[in-house]
């Protein structure tokens, strides 16, 4: 009585070893890859990801956007599982990647997704290619408010502009200094800006001139400083490095015409290359309202 029944269970068995296959296949087809440059951050600076992608499906694949939907997405989560929706869509372009090959590129998170408060972040990259979505493993990355020094509102434009200086330590081993404006009334973040290292124990001199520009002069390390010059708009227009001579220490200070200038100590060979800051992190983000 049972032989019709196990006889009846081998087509099925067929069929389903033929779908698992079928389906391992298809997802052979592309190989992805996410990576971090660090696990921490602080709250609205930049976030790059590198995302690498291998055609092993033995023919070319073709990615590009459809019905609106981007072909290159991510699938960001807190740690309590609630989903962080995508503010804006990304900048991928069309992408052809022959069988056998490899393609690589970094996508800037923080301006395309609502990641908007502290917190511990899970995040896969997706791709829709051939009517198929394929997903990544899984990255997590730790958002941190740092330590706010110093704060001043001003009014620029019409509208009132939070200028911050926060210290952030994105390992054990360092210290960072950067320099935030927002307008908080409009949930805007004009800038995020890392100005470099910074020592624990001493609040940043700062002074606004007659224009509207911040100056900033910080302890960087052992009678060592850096000078920064913001435009409004938190751009980062020049930067400097001071040495403290004897009794002399770098210092903020004023002209009758409203200009600000560094006064003592030496500055640093100007003609020494000195890598320029990402204009990327001046963008201006806009939080979902």
């Amino acid at each position: 009585m049972r032989f019709p029944t196990r006889i009846a269970l081998f087509p099925c068995l067929g069929l389903l070893l033929t779908l698992l296959a079928a389906a391992g296949t298809a997802h052979a087809q592309l190989k992805m890859g996410l990576e971090a440059e660090r696990m921490n951050y602080l709250l609205y600076e930049r976030l790059p990801l590198k995302v690498t992608l291998e055609n092993t499906a033995g023919f070319d694949l073709s990615f590009a956007d459809a019905e609106g939907k981007p072909w290159l997405s991510f699938y960001v989560t807190q740690d309590d599982g609630s989903f962080v929706p995508a503010d804006r869509k990304g900048p991928q372009k069309p992408l052809l990647l022959p069988a056998g090959k490899r393609a690589g590129f970094t996508v800037d998170l923080t301006p395309l997704y609502a990641i908007r408060s502290p917190g511990r972040y899970k995040v896969q990259a997706v791709v829709d290619v051939a009517d198929r979505e394929y997903l990544s493993a899984p990255i997590f990355v730790t958002i941190a408010s740092g330590q706010t020094v110093w704060k001043e509102r001003r009014a620029i434009d019409g509208s009132m502009r939070t200028y911050s200086l926060v210290r952030f330590s994105p390992t054990q081993k360092n210290t960072d200094l950067y320099l935030r404006v927002e307008d908080e009334a409009q949930n805007i973040v004009y800038t995020n800006i890392l100005l470099g290292e910074a020592v624990d124990f001493e609040t940043p001199a700062t002074q606004f001139d007659a224009a509207g520009k911040l100056h900033i002069l910080n302890l960087a390390g052992t009678a060592l400083y850096r000078y920064s010059r913001a435009n409004p708009d938190g751009v980062v227009e020049a930067q400097a490095t001071y040495f403290a001579l004897n009794e002399s220490s770098p210092r903020l200070q004023t002209t009758t015409e409203g200009g600000v200038f560094v006064a003592g100590g030496r500055e640093e060979n100007p003609a020494i290359h000195r890598d320029k800051l990402s204009d990327a992190q001046s963008r201006v983000l806009k939080p979902v309202q």
